[in-house]
């Protein structure tokens, strides 16, 4: 009772003092100055702290209530994403003509190579109008991170909020692998970008966008990655195409180290070959491609003639005719059985050989190659007929390549006449030598990797467009694959074993299995969730594991093993069949998963045929649709002709690749020009990343633009410390005499209530 008093009477003691004080204020002149100003600081104060309360909750809630309006131009496109998934947007850029940058190529490529490398470097401002292109075209992406060596193009904004200039000091790990010029070692690191979205697209930076994209060009919901293939990785060799490695025949020409000894066709003891890549200037294999592709077409035909499947009779059609001759000897009797069973295959290829042979003679007659000698090739097939019927299928297949292949070669590479006399003999195709630019040494590289890693399989090389990525499937091909990946980035220029990004990241993808459980595969089929299987999901079982029409002994035999496995195997869970589960004349017992799981015989079919199932999902979807890739020569008449083209029907994706002749400055001079003009004309409005066109970038690096930066805050902090200084100072000398009363100690009477 006596505490309640007190604390009341020393409440209204402080109440008191407080209003003496103000009183004492207000009696002064300057008090509704001070007044004044406190009142401005609480306010200013207040407004500041609601603005940072306000940016807080957005960065919260933006997910929730902005999701669509996160991109470049800061506008919803609610209506039309059908998802909103951030995805940004990642560029590759150099300056070629950069002194600094020149200086220090200079210490790691030969001499004789600058030049060419200086050109390929070249900087033609097609970013600029790539970043025009992705803002008018897709502005949806959230973010656009450029990726450069530390330099600044001189007409980028450093301030736009929505773009990051990212250096390779950001990006790798081993800063003893910088610097470097080669972009496959760059391209291995983007992932590491900070900030960067789960789900990116990789632009070089002469890839434009002529129409509008969406992110279901890069990716749906059902048919997951959608991959864009274009021509064929090269063949391992000019005498081998990849189709005849590992076909089950054993090919003399493929049993090389660059053929991977053909798939494993062939004996394990290697031919020696001479036979080693070399390194051309240019860097795109488009030109290789293209002639190889065209050069081994017939080679393809004339393989599907002679190597069938391995239900083919002994002789295929393309050696009918000789092994008749040679048959001869044995009678009439062998001939017509022999007859009887290729009439068939002769049927079905007698105008395509005969279309063949005809194209191969003629040629042979133009460019003096000399004919096979008939009488010798069918003394030797007779002399060893007898011993052919001692083999199998793929050994007699390999028997009989060991005579016919090297014909077969000389007669598909026997239209380059400078060649030709190389090819006279028969062995003379181990010591043949082919040029190859590093892009396309380098897919070979990776093309082998894969062959061990997936097994053999034809491969098609990537568009080349900007790809959509996803940064963990990246991190777990590095981390599968993980010394060549960090070989490529010791890499300072381009190299014959680099991993090629898009072609390794694309395959793996595709090629990555995931081990499926019996457990798993029993509920893919259990489609009523009900625990068992019916006699209906069981028919839908055999339609897939078996081929069609289904035979009625493989149904029975399998329902046979299920029975017997139920008979045999003594079951924890009693599991009562569901209504409707079995037909009137079913047999079968209850089928649960503890029974499938339990049955060895049935659960090692599922697992042989369910077992290993896509780890991705992906659409294959062929090139040349939605893209345009070009080659710009020196030649200024079908410039114009090619960019008049592309004018006039431009696709979603538009690349135009320098491939001009360095020596001819002047027609570079008139075609960059008319480049330069082809894209104002599909661009011709500033972007917001760039700057006004009568400003410049200062620095042209970055480490110039943080030091200046840095010291400009050392300035301003120093300069607003002194302004802080000089305020107390004056305030102090203004007022010290009427602070000094203020804060007087006075004693105030204890109040009586």
């Amino acid at each position: 009772m006596i505490i309640a008093p007190q604390v009341f009477i020393n409440i209204m003691s402080t109440w008191k003092l407080i209003q003496r004080r103000c009183y004492d204020l207000l009696s002064y002149r300057y008090s509704l100055l001070v007044i004044l100003i406190a009142f401005t600081c609480i306010f200013i104060g207040i407004i500041h702290f609601g603005e940072v309360w306000i940016e807080w909750s957005k960065e919260k809630y933006e997910a929730v209530f902005h999701s669509f309006n996160d991109n470049i131009l800061g506008i919803s496109f609610q209506k039309k994403l059908c998802q909103h998934v951030p995805i940004d947007v990642v560029y590759t850029w150099v300056n070629g003509s950069d002194p600094v940058f020149l200086q220090n190529l200079e210490k790691y490529i030969p001499v004789k190579d600058v030049n060419v490398a200086v050109s390929r470097f070249n900087d033609k401002d097609e970013l600029r109008y790539s970043l025009r292109s992705l803002e008018m075209h897709a502005p949806w992406v959230r973010h656009v991170y450029i990726v450069t060596n530390g330099q600044i193009p001189s007409w980028l904004d450093m301030d736009n909020p929505r773009m990051t200039l990212v250096t390779h000091d950001d990006i790798f790990p081993e800063k003893s692998d910088l610097p470097t010029f080669s972009s496959p070692a760059i391209e291995s690191h983007i992932h590491r970008i900070p900030g960067l979205s789960d789900k990116f697209i990789y632009f070089n930076d002469d890839v434009m966008l002529g129409a509008e994209v969406w992110p279901e060009d890069f990716i749906t919901q059902a048919g997951g990655q959608k991959i864009y293939l274009a021509w064929w990785v090269p063949d391992c060799s000019e005498v081998c195409p990849w189709a005849w490695v590992g076909d089950g025949a054993c090919d003399p020409a493929c049993n090389t180290t660059i053929c991977e000894f053909d798939g494993g066709d062939c004996d394990p003891t290697p031919i020696s070959t001479d036979s080693e890549a070399m390194e051309d200037g240019n860097d795109y294999p488009y030109k290789y491609l293209q002639e190889t592709q065209i050069r081994n077409q017939d080679a393809v035909k004339m393989l599907n003639i002679i190597k069938r499947k391995s239900n083919a009779p002994l002789v295929n059609a393309s050696t009918s005719t000789l092994l008749f001759r040679t048959l001869k000897s044995y009678g009439q009797a062998a001939l017509e059985d022999n007859k009887k069973k290729m009439h068939s295959i002769n049927m079905r290829n007698e105008f395509e050989e005969h279309h063949i042979n005809k194209k191969y003679e003629n040629a042979n007659k133009q460019h003096g190659v000399r004919q096979t000698n008939t009488t010798n090739m069918e003394y030797t097939v007779k002399s060893n007929f007898l011993d052919l019927n001692h083999f199998n299928y793929t050994e007699r297949r390999a028997q009989l390549n060991h005579y016919l292949n090297d014909d077969i070669i000389n007669l598909v590479h026997m239209n380059h006449s400078e060649k030709s006399n190389k090819l006279r003999h028969s062995n003379n195709w181990k010591h043949r030598n082919r040029q190859l630019d590093t892009y396309a040494e380098s897919l070979l590289h990776v093309n082998k990797i894969y062959n061990t890693a997936y097994g053999f399989e034809r491969r098609r090389v990537p568009a080349h467009m900007p790809h959509l990525l996803d940064k963990w499937i990246v991190m777990d091909m590095q981390k599968r694959f993980r010394l060549v990946f960090k070989k490529t980035s010791n890499h300072r220029v381009r190299d014959a074993e680099d991993m090629q990004f898009a072609f390794s990241y694309f395959y793996f993808l595709m090629s990555e299995k995931r081990n499926v459980s019996t457990a798993e595969i029993f509920a893919m089929f259990d489609t009523d969730k009900s625990g068992t299987w019916s006699d209906r999901e069981i028919r839908t079982l055999l339609s897939r594991l078996y081929p069609l029409p289904l035979d009625y002994s493989l149904v029975v035999e399998f329902e046979n093993i299920i029975s017997n496995c139920s008979h045999n195997i003594e079951l924890i869970e009693t599991v009562e069949s569901p209504s409707g589960e079995r037909y009137l004349d079913s047999t079968l017992p209850v089928v649960t998963k503890e029974l499938i799981l339990k049955c060895n015989t049935i659960s090692k079919r599922l697992n042989a045929k369910f077992g290993k199932n896509r780890r991705y999902k992906y659409e294959i979807i062929k090139a040349g649709r939605n893209e345009i890739f070009e080659m710009l020569t020196s030649n200024v008449s079908l410039t114009v002709q090619l960019l008049d083209e592309i004018r006039r029907d431009p696709k979603k994706f538009i690349c135009l690749n320098d491939d001009m002749d360095p020596t001819r400055r002047s027609e570079n001079d008139v075609v960059r020009a008319l480049l330069n003009d082809f894209y104002r004309s599909l661009y011709p409005l500033r972007s917001s990343f760039e700057l006004p066109s009568q400003y410049r970038n200062r620095f042209s690096h970055r480490h110039e633009l943080f030091e200046w930066r840095a010291s400009r805050m050392k300035a301003r902090n120093l300069l607003l410390t002194l302004l802080v200084l000089l305020l107390i100072a004056t305030l102090y000398h203004l007022f010290h005499h009427q602070v000094r009363r203020l804060f007087r100690m006075r004693t105030l009477p204890t109040l009586l209530v």
